[in-house]
């Protein structure tokens, strides 16, 4: 609310900036596991003396050199730009409080782009030893970025004594740390097998072939070993209210409330145990069949996986971006009853000067549904409005934003997953008429076959 809008029509800025997190968040695990990879292969290379091994080393690290350090960097920038314009004041929040932090992470993140190329381009040019080193120097380089980086994005979600002392130690060493590190290794790891299987799929000597195949398939059985266990551990760290909302959608899956959230664990389980049965089955016990289609295969689940298990973690935190702290929409949750009692367009410095230039009080309805609303809904696109208030008048939906304004859940049902509306009783009206405009087919619609709008509602209808 202190800063300019990005509107971003039909998607919304939310689909701009997970389209590109999904894309760097392959890249940048591929990054580090990848990374790992190289450096326990080489040592392989290194013990066996087997210039086989270095071969393919050196054609795997030629596309992991390329897409790491330009499309994750590309990426990388892409969200910084992506996030500034439509979560700024989230974004102000987590540099301001870990200034250290984001500084440390990049020094290693510019180390670990120097050491790789470096370790790509020394190739035959220095001993084994030496470069073995550059391989081992890499690792550590780009664990230490997930080291750091990790603490911001579980702060995020679980801010632990954060939100008392306001020590950035305290926030990037929160409750769901370490259980959330070890889950992303183990993704890395997984996603590096899976590459390396693609790559040794490509080799033409079969028994060579059969070797790496198994070799590279070893990689993906941690994450199915240990990753259970890394799980448990995080969804004991987690809110109560997300754990709820999870197993709410799933014990109540057969009546219609199959949540979002209920739906991203299937999906991440079916496809998790379906990469394991056929690793096993496939590359590990028969990797002289093991073919280049069905590593694709394999990378394709695997992304899926990653992807979905990503999501997830974002859903997870809804109605905010640091819980409990900060809503999606830029406003602090303390501060709400404040801005409630002084009326939204004359607290946000932004909102309040754009206020000014209304001609209407359906302009300044739209003004803070765009700034308290915007960050999930879009007027007729992803989670539409339109779709959203269906037929009701203008009327109904005032009604129902008097809902939104309570704080108290037993009265409020949507405090789990919605921020709650801060603006006076004028601002309300106006925001209600504003809205009455974006339904306007559905209600004539509704008048021609006289039906009724439904008025009732119920969470679940949001997610």
């Amino acid at each position: 609310m202190n800063y300019p809008l990005w509107v971003v029509p039909h998607i919304g800025g939310t689909w701009v900036i997970g389209i590109i997190s999904i894309i760097h968040v392959f890249i940048s695990h591929f990054a580090v596991g990848g990374g790992i990879f190289l450096a326990f292969a080489e040592e392989l290379a290194y013990k066996k003396n087997d210039d086989r091994i270095y071969d393919f080393l050196k054609q795997h690290s030629r596309f992991f050199v390329l897409l790491t350090t330009v499309a994750g960097a590309i990426t990388g920038v892409g969200i910084w730009f992506s996030v500034s314009l439509v979560s700024p004041d989230g974004l102000a929040s987590l540099i301001q409080s870990f200034t250290l932090a984001w500084a440390e992470e990049y020094l290693f993140f510019v180390a670990e782009l120097a050491t790789a190329f470096a370790y790509y381009y020394t190739w035959d040019r220095i001993s084994k030893t030496e470069h073995l080193f550059l391989a081992r120097l890499y690792m550590i380089f780009s664990i230490f970025t997930l080291v750091i980086i990790n603490g911001i994005l579980t702060f995020m979600l679980t801010p632990g004594k954060w939100m008392v002392n306001h020590y950035w130690l305290d926030g990037v060493f929160n409750p769901t740390y370490f259980p959330s590190l070890g889950i992303r290794i183990l993704i890395m790891l997984a996603i590096a097998g899976m590459y390396a299987l693609v790559t040794s799929s490509r080799i033409k000597e079969p028994r060579f072939r059969a070797f790496m195949v198994r070799y590279c398939a070893k990689w993906l059985l941690p994450v199915f070993i240990l990753g259970p266990i890394f799980m448990v551990w995080f969804l004991t760290q987690i809110p109560q209210a997300s754990i709820d909302t999870i197993f709410t959608g799933i014990q109540t899956s057969g009546v219609g409330n199959f949540s979002v959230l209920a739906r991203a664990l299937y999906l991440s389980m079916v496809l998790s145990g379906t990469i394991l049965l056929f690793a096993y089955f496939g590359p590990y016990l028969n990797p002289k069949a093991f073919t280049f289609r069905i590593a694709i295969m394999f990378m394709v689940c695997g992304l899926a996986v990653t992807g979905t298990t990503e999501w997830m973690r974002e859903m997870l935190r809804k109605p905010y971006v640091i819980y409990g702290y900060l809503y999606s929409n830029g406003i602090h949750k303390d501060d709400v009853q404040t801005i409630s009692s002084q009326g939204f367009l004359n607290k946000g410095k932004w909102a309040s000067a754009l206020a000014q230039h209304a001609n209407s009080e359906e302009e300044r309805g739209e003004l803070i549904f765009r700034y308290q609303c915007l960050a999930c809904h879009t007027a007729d696109g992803y989670r539409s409005m339109k779709k959203l208030l269906g037929a009701r008048d203008e009327e109904a939906i005032e009604n129902f934003l008097q809902i939104l304004r309570k704080t108290d859940p037993k009265s409020n049902n949507y405090t789990g997953i919605m921020p709650t509306l801060a603006v006076n009783d004028a601002e309300l009206k106006s925001l209600a008429k504003y809205l009455s405009t974006i339904n306007v087919e559905e209600r004539h619609h509704a008048e021609q076959v006289g039906a009724k709008p439904d008025v009732k509602e119920n969470a679940s209808t949001v997610q």
